[in-house]
Order: structure tokens, then sequence, then C-alpha cells
């Protein structure tokens, strides 16, 4: 039935029933009404109670329909969680199914299972999809049949005991008397006077309406019924009146959403045409406004933008549709930093929270022997171990020390490291050891399994700070839930199966914060079906989301129709159908991201085609929201930043340089400051992957111990030495991190050797390696200072006048950056500061390319000027100079101390 009178369907439908039911009131305790879900039902008890203007009205049983039915019950369902493990058991020895990833196929069978039940297909899906298609699809027709039986075959799914309960309720509607005139008026839930009754009722008078027969049943919004439920519709009506309300299109709006997108006939200019001569002004000019965004962030302030003028407007009740989740959560963080609170009701995935991230990292270490990062993790984290303030400091040195001495895992080198650490492992981390030991590995049932978790998660505290937790009680709830629901199931698992069902068990969970209660509402077009609102905001309206696209299933979209399920379709139409809904009640707006991980990412075809409607009829682009910044709390502005420059006393000045540091004052001498004068430091890296830096420390070490064992001057014993030893260093590593770099260093040792000859046939010697120089220089203003360096390798010649002195600093940087340095010895001061300390001769020897060949430093270099300049520089620091940030791409590259100077903000 079609309702005339007003845009809004929930308002439409109060009024019908007012108007309807007139000589019955205050009393319309008689009615059933059926609503799509119990928040759209209190905006129509609400919508009553305003809408009669009576100060007492009792309404009507409001219910959806699965909540009727469960009044009177069809009998206890198996757990999904127990039908998947039972479904998941007999898929893992079918041969056929190869490697498939069997818990997410057992999934989307459970799904198709219940779609099919809902249907009322049961055992004849066989036969039916063999008449649709012969032989074609034998042993995936063949699945499905076992799947049917082997989760619906003894009637304990939830359809099957869905179906039972509408059949009694059946029952009960014909075994119920006929209501009499004066009957609803001797309830004593009767409000007093001046009350209105609310909505829901308590379980007990909803009990009490559900077994009296009412005087008509009314439906509105239901959205898309099942074959089960059409049924139950369809008989019920043979007992009691049953209508089903929809909005008539008699409003502007409605009508001109209708043309765009539920006409497709005539063409649309046709369409636009008839709207203009009925409508001479567009009636979506001061209603909808889209929001095209160059980007999330975009997107995000401009809905928050929005929702501030709605409620500037003094608009209260507000819809954002979280098509795009990743989006809609940026909204909301926006709008909390306005203080306005947003009740979400779609809550989130229980695995995006901090608690289930506590679990992860904890199994993660089971598994994989404590690695570092998920240890640190769970270490800092507030849900293990009591509070983490008592650790704090001791946990912070742990993890100095780790990275350090590059202990990546592994309870042995940890415990060795704690006892050099504190003197004893501390009691935090014996408890995720002890833990860890008490956690056994065998194979088990999966509550088996989970049992393991709950004991191991009590002894490292987590239990009771979980529970302290929103989410990590939601979290401790589920995982008791699975437990109980899967105690019958005695398949066995692996660990890493577990771990597998277990993410995908948490990923199906959701967590809602309920402790949020506000008229602006963060929820789905399926959530917002049938209530009210002020003003709506879709979040995400483009071709990703709006209409839903069909995720890949088992049957294509034309079986399905064939096999009268729900088709992508279905789901268009249905989510247009909402949205028109939504559209007709006030202002709305709808926004999207123009671009989505540098790829164009275009409006939902709904949106397009209004567009074109809306230029066609009334030669006008439907307005667009200007790109917003949300308010903000008045502050006083940061000041301009500037390119930093800080002086330094002599007192703060250091009393050592090495060659780096001298090379980082002439680099960028904020650079300098950051690490001499602070102290500042880079965090090392706990990490077994072996990259450029790790190789090049790797290769001095073999060639310290080759020469250091004084090899002789034969190619085939020098090489069968350095051979045995590069392998022996590399053995010390894991295999999956070094063997690439062995294998490179492999390549490049005959023509080390091949150099390495050469140089002793010109009668050089080794003399020594990581030899230390160091020469006392005094600075004025500063006093005395050091200039020191370490330096690869030192060879001598013996000669008539004395033995002459080479330095060889070993690089694995292309010989043609290193000539680069050469050419310019007063900017890269490494190679002559080493010549100087040593009085030697010095070379470069690039030990990362075939030919291995000495670079030497040009002997008319003056490195004594070159490092000297050093102590000029330091006293004309001690004298006043700043340490400007020089802000030179090359160095800010790769600089640590970026973050501090704030390059790209200077002057801005």
């Amino acid at each position: 039935m079609k309702l005339v009178g007003g845009s809004a369907l929930p308002r439409a439908v109060a009024r019908h029933l007012l108007d309807r039911h007139a000589d019955g009131l205050p009393d319309l305790s008689g009615l059933t009404v059926l609503v799509p879900n119990h928040r759209a039902g209190q905006d129509l008890a609400r919508t009553l109670a305003r809408e009669s203007g009576r100060a007492v009205l009792i309404p009507p049983h409001i219910t959806p329909l699965k909540a009727w039915a469960d009044t009177v019950g069809g009998g206890r369902a198996e757990p999904q969680a127990s039908r998947l493990a039972r479904l998941h058991g007999v898929l893992r020895r079918t041969d056929w199914l190869g490697a498939v990833d069997k818990w997410a196929l057992a999934t989307e069978l459970l799904q198709l299972a219940d779609e099919l039940s809902a249907a009322r297909l049961g055992g004849a899906i066989g036969a039916r999809i063999r008449a649709l298609n012969g032989a074609a699809l034998d042993r995936e027709t063949a699945l499905i049949e076992a799947v049917w039986h082997i989760l619906n075959g003894d009637g304990s799914d939830p359809q099957a005991c869905y179906a039972r309960a509408l059949d009694r309720l059946l029952d009960a509607l014909a075994a119920a008397p006929p209501p009499r005139s004066d009957e609803t008026t001797s309830h004593s839930t009767r409000p007093a006077s001046g009350q209105v009754a609310g909505y829901p009722q308590s379980s007990s008078q909803m009990g009490e309406r559900a077994n009296a027969r009412p005087k008509a049943i009314y439906g509105y919004a239901l959205g898309p019924l099942t074959a089960l439920e059409r049924q139950f519709l369809s008989r019920c009506a043979e007992r009691v009146p049953v209508t089903l309300l929809e909005s008539d299109i008699d409003d502007d709006v409605a009508r001109t959403l209708h043309q765009a997108w539920e006409v497709t006939e005539p063409p649309l200019r046709a369409r636009a045409a008839d709207l203009a001569r009925a409508l001479p002004t567009s009636p979506l000019r001061e209603r909808v406004t889209l929001a095209p965004a160059p980007h999330l962030e975009g997107e995000a302030r401009t809905v928050a933008a929005w929702v501030a003028d709605q409620l500037h407007a003094g608009r209260r009740a507000l819809a954002l549709i979280a098509l795009d989740r990743e989006t809609a959560r940026r909204v909301r963080a926006l709008l909390e930093r306005m203080e306005v609170l947003i009740a979400d009701e779609t809550g989130w995935t229980l695995t995006t929270t901090a608690a289930a991230a506590v679990v992860d990292r904890w199994l993660e270490c089971i598994a994989a022997d404590f690695p570092h990062v998920e240890l640190l993790d769970l270490l800092k984290s507030p849900f293990v171990l009591g509070e983490p303030a008592a650790r704090q400091d001791a946990v912070l040195a742990f993890e100095l020390a780790l990275r350090r001495h590059g202990v990546s895992q592994g309870t042995t080198d940890l415990q060795r490291l704690a006892q050099h650490e504190f003197g004893a492992v501390p009691a935090w981390l014996a408890a995720l050891f002890a833990a860890r030991q008490g956690f056994p590995r065998s194979r088990a049932p999966l509550a088996t399994w989970l049992a393991r978790l709950a004991d191991s998660l009590e002894g490292i505290g987590a239990l009771p700070l979980l529970g302290a937790d929103a989410a990590g009680d939601s979290l401790l709830e589920t995982l008791k839930a699975l437990r109980r629901d899967l105690a019958g199931d005695p398949e066995k698992y692996g660990f890493a199966e577990w771990r597998r069902w277990l993410n995908l068990a948490l990923e199906s969970a959701s967590f809602t914060d309920a402790g949020v209660a506000s008229p602006i509402v963060l929820t789905s077009l399926p959530a917002a079906r049938g209530r009210l609102f002020d003003a709506v905001a879709v979040i995400g309206a483009d071709a990703r989301h709006l209409p839903p696209l069909p995720a890949p299933g088992l049957f294509s979209q034309a079986i399905r129709a064939q096999l009268g399920l729900a088709t992508a379709t279905d789901d268009a139409t249905a989510a247009t159908a909402d949205l028109m809904q939504l559209l007709v009640q006030g202002p709305a707006l709808l926004s999207w991201r123009a671009w989505n991980d540098d790829e164009p990412n275009p409006a939902s075809p709904l949106v397009l085609r209004l567009q074109a409607l809306h230029q066609a009829a009334w030669g006008a682009a439907l307005p667009e929201q200007p790109p917003g910044v949300p308010p903000a709390r008045a502050s006083t502005p940061p000041d301009p930043t500037r390119q930093p420059a800080p002086l330094v006393g002599a007192a703060r000045l250091p009393r050592r340089y090495s060659p780096t540091a001298y090379q980082t004052l002439l680099d960028c001498p904020y650079r300098f400051f950051a690490r001499g004068v602070l102290g500042l430091r880079e965090l090392d890296e706990a990490d077994e992957v072996l990259d450029k830096s790790d190789y090049g420390n790797l290769l001095h070490r073999i060639l310290e111990r080759f020469h250091d064992e004084d090899p002789p001057l034969e190619r085939s014993t020098a090489l069968a030495r350095l051979a045995r030893l590069s392998a022996a260093e590399f053995a010390a590593l894991p295999a999956f991190t070094a063997a690439a770099w062995a294998s490179r260093w492999e390549a490049i040792q005959p023509a080390y050797v091949d150099a390495w000859l050469e140089w002793a046939g010109q009668g050089w010697r080794y003399q020594s390696g990581e030899t230390d120089f160091a020469v006392p220089v005094d600075v004025a203003g500063v006093g005395e200072v050091t200039l020191h360096g370490r330096v690869d390798r030192v060879d001598r010649r013996p000669g008539p006048g004395g033995d002459a002195r080479a330095v060889i600093d070993y690089k694995t940087t292309a010989s043609p950056d290193l000539k680069k340095k050469l050419n310019t010895p007063d900017e890269a001061v490494q190679l002559p500061f080493y010549a100087w300390l040593a009085d030697a001769a010095a070379a470069y020897l690039p030990i990362n390319e075939v030919p291995v060949a000495p670079l030497a430093l040009d002997g008319e270099t003056d490195v004594a000027a070159i490092s000297l300049r050093l102590p000029a520089l330091l006293e004309a620091i001690a004298a006043g100079a700043a340490l400007p940030a020089h802000g030179v791409d090359r160095v800010c590259r790769h600089c640590e101390a970026r973050g501090l100077c704030r390059k790209g903000t200077w002057h801005a």
C-alpha cells in the first residue's frame, strides 16, 4: 500500500496509523507494526507520540520480524562457529580442492548454505543446479549438496530454527482469540496521565503482546525479504489483515530521485524535459550537495565542516553513512577534536583493536621465539604484566641493549642479554618466558587451543587488564563464547592452522563502543533503513561503494538469479531504495575522493546519473560543498619556523673529533650540533637482515683476519685462506639473509687477492689493521682537543731513506663516487684526515666491484691545511659563530636530525 502525505516514510506511517485507527485512540496496542530494526522502531514510537498530540498514547507492538519470532522460539540453533568448524573438517579431507584456503571456503559455503535455506531450496539444490548447467559443475554441485546435508540435515541450522519459530508464531496467532474492543485498555502497563509510552517494551510485555492476536499487522521499510519471510507474511494474511506500507512519489525531491535512479524509459533527456516542465525550479538545489575531494583528508575535512554547518543550523539528528570506513574514521576523529561525539553503530572488527593486537603479538612471540619487535610491543603494552610505568625504564634499557648488541630474537640470547644488563632476568621477562614454556604446541581441538591461550594470557597477567578495557572485555567474551560453542568439536589442528582460524574469527567479530550516546550516528545504509534524520552525509559515494560491488562466489550472478538467490542487482536496488528514503528527509551531502592510491576514483553511477539529469533538466550542475576546514578551538598560531642556527659555548663542545665528526661539521653545522653537542643518535636496529652497512663491516672483519694471519704471497693459497675466513664469517649469519651477500663477495675475492699481490709486488707489506691514531691540538678559547681516527689498514714499504707508510680505507662505494671525493679533498676530508693523522700516503680501496684497484690521494694535497682547518672552525664556534642548518638536499636526504631542524617549514 502506498502512503501519501510526507516524504519521510516513518512520519507517513505514523500519520496513517493515527488516521486509520483514530476510533481506538489513545490505545493502539492491538496493532503490530513490523520494522526493519529496533532503532527504526524507536523513531516510529516517538513519531507516533509526537504526531498524536496526546498526553498519553499506548503504542502498537513495534518489532522487527526476527525479534517477534524469537518470542516464541524455534529451538536453539547450532552456533555458527561450530557449524564452520564441522564444515572445515570435511573440506580439509576433500582432496580435489587442492591448496585453497579452506577456512575462507568454509565461510563462503556456510553463507551460501544459509542463503539456500532461506530461499527454501533445501535438498533440491543439486537437481536445480544440474538442470541449469548439466554436468558443467558436477564436483561443485556434489560439494554443495554435501555441505547442505552436513549443515542443515538435522534441522539445527539458524534458518530452520527461524522457520520453526515463524510456524509457531502462526499457530499462536491462529489459536489466540480475536482481540476485544475493551481488552487492550486494561493493561497494567498503561502509562500515567501526562506520559507517553515508550519503545521498546520489556520482554514480558513483548511476550504478552506476541501471544495475542493483533487487529492488524503493518510493515514498512523491511528491505529485501527472504522466501521464508514472504511465505510467513502470506500465510499470516489468511488470519490477520497484513499491510506493507511504502511512500508514494508525491514529493518533488522523491520524484526527481525516482526519475534519475529507478526509471530507465523514456531516455534521460525526455525525463529531464518532463521534470523541467513540471518543476521550473530544481527541488535538489537546496537539498543535495556533492563533495568531490582530491584525497581522503580533503573528503574528511569537508564532511566535518558540513556537520558543523548542520549543527549551527539547529539540526541534531544527523546520519553519517559510512560506505568508506577509512574516511569515516577520519571524519570521526576530526569531529571529536571539535568535541562533537559520534555514536558509531558500525563498530570495529576486533582485529583492529589494541586489545586484539596484544593477543596477536603474544602469539607471534610464542610462534617465533620472541622476535624483538613483537616482544618490545608486548613489554610496552598496558594490557600485560601489571602497571607498565613500573617497568618502563628497565624496558627502555633492555631495548637499547637489544639494539646495541643486535639481538633480534631467541629465548636463550634474550636471557643472556638480560643477565648481562641487569644481573638477573627481570620478573616481567621471566613471566613471558615461563608462559611460553607452559604453552603446549601439540595438535589439539580448537576449544583446547583457546583454553591454552586463556591460560597463557593469565600467566602474563593479561586477563584482568583486558577485562577492564571495553574492547578487551569484548575480546575476552568473544574468546569465551567461541570456546563454549566449540566444546564438542573433536577435530585437531596444528598451531598455525588454529591461529589462521582465530584471525578469521576475530575479523568476523566486531566491537561497538556503547559508551557514547549521541544524535549524530555513524552507520550503514541497511542499518539506517526506516529511521528518521534531520540531515544525511553519505561518505564514500564512489563507484567502489555505491552500489555495493558483488563479492566473488561459487555461483555467477546469472545462476543466482535462476536459483532465486539475491543478486548484485537486487543488492543495488535495495541500496538505491535505502538511499532515496534518506535523501528525501532533509539536507544531504554525497562525498567521495577523486583519487585512491594514485588511481582515479570515479563517482558512483547514481551520482553521475543524478548529475546528468539535473544538468539536462535545469541547465545547472548540482551544488558542490567547497573544501572545508573544520572549526577548531581558537589558539595562538605558532611563530614562523626559521632556519635554526644555534650558538654553542666552548664548554659544551666535544673534546674528541673523528673524521666523521669533521665531515659532519662541514656538511651541516646543525647536524654536528645534534650529534656532537646534544649527543643524539639514531637507535641501532636489532635486525637479522644484512644491509649494505652490515655487509661492509663484515668485509672489514674478514680482511683484518686475513692480513693478521700473514698469508703467503701465493695466489691459490691466499685465495683459499680468504675463502675459508669469509665462509666462516658468513656462516655465523642466518642463511636467508647472508646468501646473496656471500655470493657477491665470493665473486670479488679473486680480484682482491690479485690487487693485494700486485701491491705486495711493489714492496708493500701489511703492518696493522683497525689501527687508532690520535693527535692533540690546542684550540684558542677551547683548550686541548684530540683529533683521532681508526684506519682500516696500515702498510709499510722499506726504503733506503726509511720506511714509507700508506693507509688503506676499504670502501663498498662505487669507484666513480670515490673519484669525485678525491677531486675535492677539502670537501671530502676523511682520507686527507687519515693521511695527516698517520703521516702517510692514503688511498681508497673499493671492494664492491671488479677489478679491485686502489684510488690514491694526490700526493700534492695539503693534508695538514685540510686537517688543521678543524681547530680553526672550533675556535670560531667558541668565539660565537653559529651552527646553521645548511639545508643541502644531498646531505638532508640521509640526515637523522631533519625532524629537529624542521626543514620544509622554514619561514612558513
